[in-house]
């Protein structure tokens, strides 16, 4: 319904509004018909609507059952509720300008702390009709801002309720936010992404070369190990596949074949026959030179030091002929010493003490003094 302010309210002109917003400029204030919203289009309210049931009273209502209801303040009887209305709205007063009121109250309440928090939350039930209020009055244009008058002063934490719900809550001075005016027709940002096609390092990738040929590393172009052999009328590497089996293949891949595996095998024998050749060649050369006849001297001249055996060895003629008797003299056993002999006897003597008188003790003297009247001399001996 229309209330007061229905025209232009002269605290508007502290504002400074674009002349064209691109969504609706709402304007709130607080007086004792109670709460007064209204659209403001150049300057003027061209809709305007107030609720009543929204007033400084009902403020300090809400806010002393919010402290008596959180324990903060202990209320026995109707009497200390009415004081600490009391104390609430000097609470409200104070909080103007500041974050924290500490307040006396009457019958028994002595100091009461109020926050700017402690408003807040008690008054969630007006902001939420505040809100409503703004919504409506704006119909489907978006809320640019909202303009405080001067009455709201009567009422903190309106402006930061506001600013939890998304609202700019201006005063006056206040920057005018920046809004977005443009159209509102969907982005392709969330469209479906089209897969891309797999392209492998040595493939053709549109204009670019391949990057890796697979043949350098013995591999086709999916990555499996080839078998590669070197021509020898050609003197060129070659891919044994199924043309060297004598069929055709347009794959271009190699497959094992038979010929592979006999050269392979040849060549592992030639290597076990060639090396056991050479190995014996080389033993037959050590034991029937120079050297295997000094060996059979010094073994002959350390043969009663030594024990026989019925092989022949091949000794390293650095080694010394005292070493080698020394090492394959027998082992020497060890025999356990014989056990220490018993210790002698010895005769104890057992002391007797000595008998006889007592000593007498000490008989002590004890003399008898008086203080001496004189300061600083010692006493007087007087037996």
């Amino acid at each position: 319904m229309a209330g007061p302010f229905t025209r232009r309210p002269d605290w508007l002109t502290g504002f400074d509004l674009p002349d064209a917003p691109t969504g609706a400029v709402m304007a709130l204030d607080l007086g004792p018909a109670g709460l007064w919203a209204a659209r403001i289009v150049d300057g003027a309210a061209v809709a305007a609507d107030t609720e009543s049931r929204i007033h400084p009273g009902v403020l300090d209502a809400r806010i002393a059952g919010y402290l008596r209801d959180t324990g903060r303040v202990e209320v026995a009887d109707d009497a200390v509720f009415a004081a600490l209305m009391t104390v609430a709205a000097h609470a409200r007063e104070a909080l103007a300008d500041r974050d924290t009121a500490l307040v006396m109250g009457g019958e028994g309440l002595r100091l009461v702390t109020v926050t700017i928090d402690d408003v807040v939350e008690a008054t969630v039930p007006e902001a939420n009709r505040a809100h409503g209020m703004i919504v409506e009055l704006a119909g489907p244009l978006p809320v640019d801002a909202v303009l405080l008058g001067p009455g709201l002063d009567d009422w903190p934490g309106l402006w930061e309720a506001l600013t939890e719900r998304g609202f700019s809550a201006l005063m006056p001075g206040d920057r005018f936010p920046e809004t977005f005016g443009g159209d509102d027709a969907p982005t392709d940002l969330l469209d479906a992404v089209p897969p891309q096609p797999e392209v492998r390092a040595w493939d053709n990738s549109g204009q670019n070369a391949a990057l890796v040929d697979p043949a350098d590393y013995g591999l086709d172009r999916f990555g499996n190990t080839i078998d590669v052999y070197r021509d020898e009328a050609a003197d060129e590497p070659a891919t044994r596949g199924a043309e060297a089996e004598g069929g055709d293949d347009d794959s271009g891949e190699s497959a094992p074949g038979m010929r592979g595996r006999m050269i392979v095998a040849a060549a592992v024998t030639l290597l076990a026959v060639g090396g056991g050749g050479v190995a014996l060649a080389l033993n037959a050369n050590v034991r029937s030179g120079p050297e295997a006849t000094s060996t059979k001297a010094r073994e002959a001249d350390g043969a009663a030091a030594m024990t026989p055996t019925s092989t022949l060895e091949h000794i390293n003629s650095s080694v010394s002929p005292a070493d080698l008797a020394a090492a394959r003299a027998p082992m020497a056993k060890y025999t356990t010493p014989p056990p220490p002999p018993p210790p002698k006897p010895t005769s104890t003597r057992t002391a007797v003490p000595k008998t006889g008188p007592e000593p007498q003790a000490p008989t002590t003297h004890r003399r008898r003094t008086i203080p001496n009247p004189i300061p600083g001399f010692p006493p007087i001996v007087i037996g």
